[in-house]
C-alpha cells in the first residue's frame, strides 16, 4: 500500500465517505488506494467545545502516525475544523500532509491547469483580487483556516455576520455533520450564504467538508467553490508524484 492516500476522518463520517467517493471518481476507470483512520466524533467535539485542543490534537497526531506506519504516502484531514491540529500532525509524521486550503494558495502546482474538475465544481478557482466568502464552523472562521491562504493569494475575504456565523456553526455541528440536516439547518446555511453575497462576495468557499452534501439544497447567487473537490484533486495529484 506504499503511496496510498491516508485520510483522517470520522469528524464526521458523512464527509469522510464523501472524500472516499470523490477520490475514486477522480481515479476512474481505476481506483485509488486509500487508508482511513476514522475517529469517534462525539469525544473529539466534546473536547473541542471545552477547550481541550491538546486532547484533540493528540488524537489526530496518533491517527496520522498510524496511517504513515500503515503505508500512506500523503495524508489529508477530512474536516476543515480539524486543521487546527494540522501543523502538529504534519510535524509528527514522516510523509507529506496536504492542507485543505493549500489548493487556494498555489492552485497551479496542485490542480490541472489551475482549475477544478468540471464535474465536481460549478466554477474554477477565483481569479486574483476577487472577493471570496467563506462558510464554515466558528473555529474554521476564527482561526483563518481558509481566510489566511485566500488573503495570501490576493483575495479579499468575506465572512458572515457574527450572529449568522453562530447559527451556521450550530447547524453544521448538529444536523449537517450527522447526515440528517433539518430545514432549519439548511436555512441557517442559506442565511449565511446570502449575507456573504450581500457583503460583496464574488464566489463562496464551502469551507466545511459536510457542506457539499447539502449543496443541492442551497440557492446560490454566486459560484460555490467545493473545498472537498479541491482537496481530493490535490491529494490525488500529490499521491501520483
Amino acid at each position: 500500500m506504499a503511496g496510498a492516500i491516508g485520510l483522517i476522518g470520522g469528524t464526521g463520517w458523512p464527509s469522510t465517505a464523501l472524500y472516499y467517493e470523490r477520490l475514486n471518481r477522480l481515479a476512474e476507470p481505476g481506483t485509488v488506494p486509500v487508508l482511513i483512520a476514522s475517529l469517534s466524533f462525539a469525544p473529539i467535539l466534546a473536547d473541542a467545545e471545552r477547550g481541550r485542543f491538546d486532547l484533540v490534537t493528540a488524537a489526530f497526531v496518533a491517527a496520522g502516525q498510524g496511517l504513515a506506519a500503515a503505508g500512506a504516502g500523503v495524508i489529508g484531514l477530512c474536516a476543515a475544523t480539524a486543521h487546527l491540529a494540522f501543523d502538529a500532525v504534519a510535524a509528527a509524521v514522516p510523509v507529506p500532509c496536504l492542507h485543505i486550503a493549500e489548493p487556494f494558495r498555489r492552485p497551479a502546482d496542485l490542480l490541472p491547469n489551475g482549475l477544478l474538475p468540471n464535474g465536481l465544481l460549478s466554477d474554477g478557482l477565483p481569479s486574483k483580487g476577487a472577493a471570496v466568502g467563506v462558510l464554515g464552523t466558528a473555529q474554521t472562521l476564527e482561526q483563518g483556516v481558509f481566510s489566511g491562504p485566500l488573503a495570501a493569494a490576493g483575495h479579499r475575504v468575506v465572512t458572515p455576520d457574527a450572529g449568522l456565523a453562530a447559527g451556521l456553526d450550530r447547524a453544521i455541528k448538529t444536523g449537517i455533520s450527522s447526515g440528517r440536516p433539518t430545514p432549519a439547518d439548511i436555512a441557517a446555511v442559506q442565511a449565511a450564504l446570502d449575507d456573504l453575497v450581500a457583503g460583496g462576495a464574488d464566489a463562496v468557499v464551502l469551507g466545511c467538508t459536510e457542506l457539499p452534501l447539502i449543496r443541492d439544497r442551497l440557492r446560490p447567487a454566486v459560484p460555490l467553490i467545493d473545498a472537498v473537490a479541491a482537496h481530493c484533486q490535490a491529494l490525488l495529484s500529490r499521491s501520483r508524484g
